[in-house]
């Protein structure tokens, strides 16, 4: 082969070499643009496994920290799509138990999501209500004084006495209880406890409310006396402190926020639910034929007092109402359905009516004058009533009051 002739050969695969090259950079650029993952013709997207990651529970996004944990975390959703496509290919989904399986799964996703964003996310909750609610509630947002320490341990209480001897005239603390302590569990680590509560949970000793309480004099770096416990004798060392102290208000915002949002959606799904109820009249023949077998208002009356549900303890009290009109608890069943409507459903225009119709038909009755209180007091700002029973608590205060 002549040199020219080489020379052409050698420059033709410099220049395949480089368009090789080339087309892998440019293959390499096109995978990882967006993409963390491909699987035959599906591909994982950056977003999607940010989005994975930050819906696990923290216990679970621990295992996949770091480079490597992505990488582990890629797999298992290779793997998720591998055994997907492989399911794709096979009849399963025209079986009925997975068909029931999938529009069950389907249903509870649409009902999370349209609670969530048709109800909660619609929730409005001022700045101003935020800072009222951390200012009347701030012991939930205190965090607790914490103490950090190092012990040295033995079950010789003369051992423990000599030990101090030897740190009072100069030996370091860390040294015996790294190599003297008898706590061969903390020993490594200089007899390190880590941080605890007074009064709470300490290492080694379990929960020792008088541990803690031998401490509570300690400065930062002051070895105590010999301290007695059930398990032998310490002596032990602070190494940190801090004191009880309040979140500011900065960090715990979103906290209050979610709390206020959650306590109005609820009361805002119950309207919900109720004009549902009456667009589609739902009819549940379980408890109807439950209603048709109970035969007694008192029997009415007790499943009412039972049940956890609102609407269907008013169906409950309205029952016994409707059957027994002249039954002594009718009255008071009637008081129920505009106590419930009032402090639970929060619908004060249903509440109205239920106590005007008991003002009307019981006049004389005991719960008459409740009725005529909660009337006047509907519109009126006050506690939510947890039961009847605060609510006569606030008429009592009420009359002292005016006395």
């Amino acid at each position: 082969m002549s040199k020219r002739i080489m020379t052409f050969a050698a420059m033709a695969m410099m220049i395949a070499a480089v368009l090789v090259s080339c087309s892998e950079k440019g293959k390499k650029f096109e995978v990882n643009n967006g993409l963390d993952a491909r699987v035959g013709d599906s591909k994982i997207t950056t977003k999607e496994i940010d989005d994975r990651y930050e819906s696990m529970p923290p216990q679970v996004s621990a295992r996949y920290k770091g480079k490597e944990g992505r990488a582990k975390f890629v797999d298992v959703l290779i793997d998720e799509e591998l055994l997907y496509l492989a399911a794709g290919k096979t009849d399963l989904r025209h079986d009925k138990e997975v068909k029931n399986q999938i529009r069950q799964a389907e249903k509870n996703i649409l009902i999370t999501a349209y609670y969530d964003k048709m109800i909660r996310q619609k929730v409005e909750v001022t700045d101003g209500e935020i800072e009222k609610y951390y200012n009347d509630h701030w012991e939930e947002f205190m965090n607790r004084a914490i103490i950090k320490a190092q012990h040295a341990f033995s079950k010789d209480s003369m051992k423990v006495v000599e030990w101090k001897k030897r740190i009072d005239a100069g030996e370091k603390f860390n040294k015996i209880a790294k190599y003297e302590s008898e706590d061969r569990t903390t020993a490594p680590s200089n007899g390190n406890l880590g941080y605890f509560n007074p009064g709470g949970y300490v290492k080694f000793y379990g929960e020792s409310k008088g541990f803690s309480e031998q401490l509570r004099h300690l400065e930062i770096s002051e070895v105590s006396d010999v301290i007695v416990t059930g398990k032998g004798y310490s002596l032990v060392k602070i190494s940190d402190k801090k004191p009880e102290n309040l979140k500011p208000l900065s960090e715990v915002r979103k906290d209050i926020l979610d709390q206020l949002r959650n306590d109005r959606a609820k009361a805002n799904l119950e309207r919900e639910l109720a004009g549902l109820r009456e667009e589609y009249e739902p009819v549940n023949f379980v408890r109807e034929d439950i209603i048709k077998t109970t035969r007694t208002p008192e029997e009415l009356w007790e499943i009412a007092q039972e049940e956890d549900a609102n609407y269907t303890r008013i169906q409950y009290y309205r029952n016994l109402v409707n059957r027994y009109p002249d039954h002594k608890y009718a009255p008071q069943a009637l008081f129920m359905i505009g106590f419930v409507y009032a402090e639970e459903v929060m619908d004060l225009v249903q509440a109205r009516r239920v106590f005007d119709e008991l003002l009307k038909k019981y006049p004389d009755s005991e719960v008459a004058e409740s009725a005529k209180w909660m009337i006047e007091n509907l519109e009126k700002p006050h506690p939510r009533f947890d039961s009847v029973d605060d609510m006569k608590e606030r008429m009592e205060e009420d009359r002292d009051g005016q006395d």
